[in-house]
């Protein structure tokens, strides 16, 4: 008898150049979820950074088996580092589908998972604060970001030209 899904373990791992491909597929999913342009050559030249600036930057990829699940990239300067395109697929979010409803799940939220190795990142290079941009009414990665720890620093607005 096979494993289901929820028998596959999610592993961490620190993005190489070989996670290219599935990065780039979940990027594109975390612009379209944000109604964002994907501009390919920006996305390869930050990628490549993660790889190629390991003092710097660093990205950690989810898989469960083979599939890529979610990601998170992140990067340090001075006493600060920046986390960015957090992402988790749909069906790994902390929610179980029952019926037209979610519920959440009792295990560890993938999220944390991927926050943490973020923030394990920064402490390693001397950071003293994480910081992470938040789009308003993105309410469950709000709540995420306040569980693990995150508080409201800055207000920025924006106008679309």
């Amino acid at each position: 008898m096979g494993l289901t899904t929820e028998e596959v373990p999610i592993q961490v791992e620190r993005v190489t150049e070989y996670d290219y491909d599935d990065a780039t597929k979940l990027m594109l999913c975390l612009c379209e979820f944000m109604e964002t342009k994907f501009y390919e050559e920006r996305w390869q030249s930050t990628f490549e950074k993660h790889i190629l600036e390991p003092e710097n930057y660093a990205g950690f990829i989810a898989r469960r088996g083979d599939t890529p699940v979610g990601m998170v990239f992140v990067e340090v300067k001075g006493k600060s580092g920046l986390i960015k395109n957090v992402y988790i697929i749909p069906e790994e979010r902390n929610t179980v589908v029952v019926g037209p409803a979610r519920f959440p799940k009792t295990e560890t939220h993938l999220g944390e998972l991927l926050l943490q190795k973020a923030i394990e990142f920064i402490h390693e290079k001397g950071g003293k604060e994480a910081l992470i941009n938040l789009k308003k009414g993105v309410k469950p990665a709000e709540k995420l970001y306040q569980r693990m720890g995150f508080t409201e620093k800055y207000i920025v607005l924006s106008k679309k030209l």
